[in-house]
């Protein structure tokens, strides 16, 4: 048993929330030769909640994976070729167990979407599913510390506020968070570099589907 076996399960993903709070994008990932943006890497996210869950007594453990959608995205190249990327999204299930009462347990579902050439689309997104079912179960912000910056006026939204009216609407609205995904050809919301955001947030916004 661990020393925090007195604890609920509830209590204890509360303390793994307080532990890590924040995980900072340390991943470059090149878009252009000339375009990157950062992101949060699985392993990062991984090791940081092994270590907490682990020090709690919590063990969380994919326990159902369902295949929601496959589509074939195909995009002509300026040398007349045909590119094709296969496309899965995956509906995940995590479950977080009290080690030290393991009839105390809780349900985490979460999507994620994998791009690829060949035969890792499923894998990839499996991988993205989980990386987001642990990082919303513990409630751990992404990015840079907000404490290290001066507060902005809310009349001009931040890029972190353009980012997640934008994540929040393609989640509510799964069919047009796929069209914007195919158009951009990205496996998942956390791919869009910085203008992609700013494109999707003002479209909406014109739109007037976001307030």
């Amino acid at each position: 048993m661990s020393e925090y076996k007195d604890m609920n399960l509830y209590q204890k993903i509360q303390a793994v929330s307080d532990d890590i709070k924040n995980i900072e994008k340390k991943t470059e990932v090149r878009v252009t030769q000339s375009s990157s943006y950062k992101a949060v890497a699985d392993i990062d996210v991984l090791l940081a909640v092994k270590k907490a869950e682990t020090k709690y007594g919590l063990v969380s453990i994919p326990v159902k994976q369902e295949l929601v959608r496959a589509d074939q995205i195909q995009k002509m190249g300026r040398d007349g070729y045909t590119s094709v990327t296969f496309s899965d999204i995956v509906k995940m299930t995590l479950r977080i167990i009290n080690i030290d009462n393991p009839a105390e347990t809780i349900d985490v579902e979460s999507f994620g979407r994998g791009l690829d050439t060949g035969d890792k689309g499923f894998g990839k997104a499996s991988t993205y599913a989980r990386k987001y079912a642990l990082l919303n179960a513990y409630k751990i912000a992404t990015g840079e510390d907000p404490d290290e910056h001066a507060s902005v006026p809310m009349a001009v939204p931040t890029q972190d506020q353009v980012k997640d009216a934008v994540k929040n609407y393609m989640m509510a609205n799964m069919e047009y968070g796929s069209q914007v995904l195919q158009h951009f050809a990205v496996g998942d919301v956390d791919d869009l570099n910085t203008q992609q955001f700013n494109t999707v947030y003002n479209n909406l916004k014109r739109k007037g589907l976001l307030p």
